[in-house]
């Protein structure tokens, strides 16, 4: 499909270059695809539907960056799949910029789905540092032991080092059973294939319990993110396409 795909902006760029043999297949305002720019239509039907869908939402949305004078820069301009490139730094700079999410939004999306957030594995809160040697690691269990929670940011910074909730049987062997042996504790070091490994476990959460709000935020903000993404996209694509000058030759299209 690819191929079809970079044939289009060469010849929609240049279309006196087309054989002369081509028809018009479809047109947005003065934008032609021409059957030479599918191969002669020598594509299958499932994927003529498909690029043609592409091309004419990807023409839509050029014109209206051309309407509002958005520019892409020039290292984007030399980009291969430019005309799909350009349409998302239109969309970029206009529908999708003014997204936003509040914080009422994530909670009540929260509390009105609640059995999607159940944990089916056991899970535990936890610390970890990794470290290359054993010497060093050996510092870090101590000092996780003294301070506890305190040595967090410090370590963080001076070490290889992330925090989180992790489901049992996700981390590597062996340290996956020392950390799920259910104690809160600090675990190891744990020689691993990547290195000495040591963890602080600040908690546990058997399977059936739900994840809090607090672990699972980011994930239903990307998910309201993506969903009003797609409203816009598609309001816009609809408005442009009431608004536009659009003509499929049917029957050239749909032939055998």
């Amino acid at each position: 499909m690819l191929f079809f795909v970079v044939t289009w902006f060469c010849s929609c760029s240049n279309p006196g270059t087309d054989s002369e043999n081509s028809v018009v297949v479809a047109r947005v305002e003065e934008r032609e695809l021409l059957s030479s720019d599918l191969g002669g239509l020598e594509v299958d039907k499932k994927n003529r539907g498909l690029i043609l869908n592409r091309w004419i939402k990807n023409q839509l949305i050029n014109i209206y960056g051309d309407v509002l004078g958005v520019r892409v820069d020039g290292r984007q301009e030399e980009l291969i799949d430019e005309l799909t490139l350009r349409s998302s730094e239109i969309l970029n700079n206009t529908v999708y910029n003014n997204i936003s999410i509040s914080t009422d939004e994530v909670r009540n999306y929260y509390l009105n789905n609640v059995g999607a957030f159940i944990r089916e594995k056991n899970c535990a809160l936890m610390f970890v540092v990794n470290l290359k040697t054993e010497n060093d690691a050996d510092s870090v269990a101590i000092a996780l032991k003294r301070g506890g929670g305190r040595e967090h940011n410090v370590l963080s910074q001076n070490n290889l080092s992330w925090g989180g909730v992790v489901k049992e049987g996700d981390l590597i062997s062996p340290f996956n059973d020392a950390v799920f042996g259910r104690r809160k504790s600090v675990v190891g070091p744990i020689n691993t294939k990547i290195g000495f490994l040591v963890a602080h476990v600040l908690d546990f959460y058997d399977e059936g319990s739900v994840e809090g709000i607090d672990e699972v935020y980011d994930k239903i903000y990307s998910l309201l993110y993506l969903e009003k993404r797609g409203g816009k996209y598609k309001a816009l694509i609809d408005s442009l396409s009431s608004n536009t000058d659009i003509f499929i030759n049917e029957a050239i299209f749909n032939e055998n």
